[in-house]
């Protein structure tokens, strides 16, 4: 989408009007794989295309959007109350709200597997009976959520929240293992459904409510007839579902009437095309080729989320115990929670008073909820963009077929995997919820706008303020998700501004700083809970992400300036920075000596230069803090870039020459 460069107020607004009317089409909360699909889409349209500038197809727009409110008003479906939990038991835990709340059968059963299976549990229970669903951000309920529709066939179909919750985090073989964490489902059924052909099916264990529970056992799936198991036309019927561990893993579905069905089906119609009226209406000129490279990023990295997590066909994703990811959905968790309670302090303080993990990444994770409640389809748009946002640079940078050349390697071929430089790395890190991928596609989207600012030329851009700003939102976005970009945000952004200010160009630097204003964020939250100044997060301070302190290189300077080598720490800096860097990693140092060689050259192509210099900073970081793996790819991946420039324009048309001269 940055690729057409076509800031301006108006089409931001149509833009922004077209996401929200699909949003509103489709409906919050929508876990649906149509959801995907349509956002999918929509972001194709804008990536490939122009946008509409017709004022009357605002209007259809709008009158699709208030259409779906009319017919969710209109057309009456009977809700279903949903109560459900994870459940952690044992002996000490029988006074728990599980043993005081829950019914003695259901409480026993659930309690006597637990501890049978899980004799040295680690964890303990939730002090709610009920998990609070995402929903209640916008809906409260006095449960977990309301639904229409029953139709899961395991743990991971069911998407429970509470699976994702820090406090059940065992790992390696600790107790309970987290895809086995046992669980019950109440569903409290309308007396709508008590009629002739309204059927409940499971699989597994269940009680019903009559004059008592009973208890029923399905091994395989089987239903039973609603009107069976109540008494009069206007009770309920409340089932529990349980999975110990020693039962079989349940399977739920609920048989509706034909003239639910055809209502469901109706307004599921209706949301699809609806949204594909909405689209059609809101872009024009739709380039093939962009088209075309969209849908290959999405289908490819589809298709490699599906070989790496299997389960997410389901549309959840269960995250390993003693892993960051689910640390950052489980504050995400604590966040819509206190959301639902209007408890806007506890909000903002996002399970953290001082940050130490990736503080953006669990707001980034509401918005996920909000609009596709547990599915991770942001996990899509994510792999999706990156390597287009990469192809925009190196075809920026390079030309199209050196551009092509790359990409073919970031995506079948690991050349340069030693860079971080391969698609299915990405796909790793991201399926594992770490923040990296996110923070590097909006640094690198960040610079995409500069290099072409820098093509359009800089002086002439106080035109149109605009990118100015999403410059700097992208690029607080990057570092409120990976504070080690700082370097390299300061120097894109240290440029900007001594740019503009030769030029004159005050509006651009009051937009760009505003743009970068969210990180602000960071120290303020951090003073407000510990009254302690803390400019982005903890873990920069911390001794093992520290291998070399910079007072250290300080005390090294002076112990050399007194003739008085300090020997010990000096083993101590080169042991660390020949860790972070081996010495027969010739791959790196060629690639560092690249950029060293465009920062002291002195005619060199301006945006060239910017680029060395920004990623010699991030370079700068192995000098005091372990950066391997994941957090290194992007200081590798922009020292690439300019190995990349400098063999095209320098070092092979130099062999041709001397090819050429000693042909003649």
């Amino acid at each position: 989408m940055i690729d057409r460069f076509t800031f301006s107020a108006n089409t931001l607004l149509r833009v922004v009007l077209c996401f929200l009317s699909i949003t509103l089409t489709l409906g919050f909360f929508n876990s649906s794989w149509l959801s995907l699909i349509i956002f999918a889409s929509f972001f194709m349209l804008l990536y490939s295309g122009e946008v509409q500038k017709k004022n009357k197809n605002l209007l259809l727009v709008l009158v699709i959007c208030f259409g779906s409110f009319f017919l969710k008003s209109l057309i009456f479906i009977p809700a279903i109350n949903l109560g459900s939990n994870v459940f952690i038991g044992g002996e000490k835990y029988k006074e728990s709200v599980f043993g005081k709340n829950l019914p003695e059968e259901v409480f026993n059963k659930l309690n006597k597997d637990f501890m049978d299976e899980f004799p040295d549990s680690v964890s303990g229970p939730d002090k709610y009976l009920y998990d609070k669903s995402v929903k209640q951000i916008f809906f409260r309920n006095n449960e977990t959520k309301i639904v229409k529709s029953i139709n899961w066939k395991n743990r991971y179909e069911f998407s429970l929240g509470a699976f994702n919750d820090a406090n059940y985090n065992a790992y390696s073989k600790q107790q309970p293992e987290r895809t086995k964490l046992p669980f019950f489902v109440k569903y409290t059924l309308p007396p709508e459904y008590n009629d002739n052909k309204s059927k409940f099916c499971w699989k597994g264990l269940a009680f019903i409510e009559k004059d008592s529970l009973s208890e029923i056992l399905h091994k395989d799936k089987k239903c039973i007839f609603i009107k069976d198991y109540i008494e009069a036309f206007d009770d309920q019927l409340v089932i529990w579902l349980v999975e110990t561990g020693k039962t079989p893993e349940l399977e739920a579905e609920l048989i509706l009437p034909i003239s639910y069905k055809l209502k469901l089906i109706f307004i599921t119609i209706y949301k699809s095309f609806g949204c594909l009226i909405i689209l059609f209406l809101s872009f024009n000129k739709i380039r093939l080729e962009k088209s075309g490279l969209f849908l290959f990023s999405f289908i490819f990295s589809s298709v490699l989320v599906f070989y790496y997590t299997p389960s997410i066909i389901y549309k959840f994703v269960l995250f390993e115990g003693g892993n960051d990811g689910l640390l950052y959905v489980h504050f995400a968790h604590l966040i819509s929670d206190y959301l639902s309670l209007g408890n806007f302090k506890d909000a903002f303080r996002g399970g953290e008073s001082a940050y130490d993990l990736m503080p953006f990444y669990r707001y980034i994770w509401i918005i996920n909820y909000i609009l596709f409640e547990e599915s991770p389809w942001i996990f899509f748009y994510i792999l999706t963009f990156l390597p287009l946002v990469i192809f925009s640079i190196l075809n920026n940078l390079l030309n199209n077929k050196w551009a092509v050349f790359f990409m073919v390697c970031w995506f079948f071929l690991p050349l340069f995997e030693a860079f971080g430089f391969f698609h299915f790395y990405y796909v790793k890190l991201t399926l594992r919820g770490f923040a990296e991928p996110l923070s590097y596609l909006c640094f690198l989207s960040g610079l995409v706008l500069i290099l072409k600012l820098i093509d359009n030329n800089l002086k002439e851009s106080e035109k149109n303020n605009i990118p100015y700003f999403f410059i700097g939102f992208l690029l607080s976005l990057s570092m409120g998700l990976r504070a080690n970009i700082l370097p390299a945000c300061f120097v894109l952004m240290t440029y900007l501004f001594y740019k503009n200010m030769i030029f004159k160009n005050y509006s651009n630097v009051f937009y760009l700083i505003f743009g970068f204003s969210p990180i602000l964020v960071l120290p303020l939250h951090n003073y407000y809970f510990t009254k302690k100044f803390i400019p982005l997060t903890i873990a920069a301070y911390k001794d093992w992400n520290l291998g070399a302190k910079p007072f250290e290189y300080i005390q090294l300077l002076f112990s050399f300036l007194k003739f008085d080598p300090n020997y010990l720490l000096l083993n101590k800096i080169v042991s660390h920075v020949g860790d972070e860097i081996k010495f027969y990693e010739f791959w790196y140092h060629i690639t560092i000596l690249s950029c060293l060689f465009f920062i002291f050259k002195g005619k060199s192509l301006e945006k060239i230069k910017l680029l060395s210099y920004t990623a010699f900073s991030m370079v700068s970081l192995i000098l005091f803090y372990h950066v391997g793996g994941r957090y290194s790819y992007l200081t590798w991946t922009l020292t690439l870039f300019v190995f990349a420039y400098c063999l095209k324009e320098l070092i092979l048309p130099k062999i041709y020459s001397n090819r050429k001269n000693h042909a003649n």
